[in-house]
């Protein structure tokens, strides 16, 4: 699942699995921000916190 937000035109969104982690990433020009969603997560919600305060970040070359 793809996804962006109004607000945040540069970053682009996906959920996508991890063995049996559900993780919300956001992509933009080769940077990668994630976070571990639980079931009962509003995924907008968590993607507004993620750029606001990133949990892991992946610098991708």
């Amino acid at each position: 699942m793809t996804f962006s937000l109004s607000g945040f035109d540069s970053w682009t969104f996906q959920v996508v699995f991890y063995g049996s982690l559900l993780v919300l990433e956001a992509l933009r020009d080769g940077e990668r921000l994630s976070t571990v969603l639980n079931p009962m997560d509003d995924t907008h919600a968590r993607a507004h916190e993620l750029i606001r305060c990133p949990s892991c970040s992946l610098i991708g070359r």
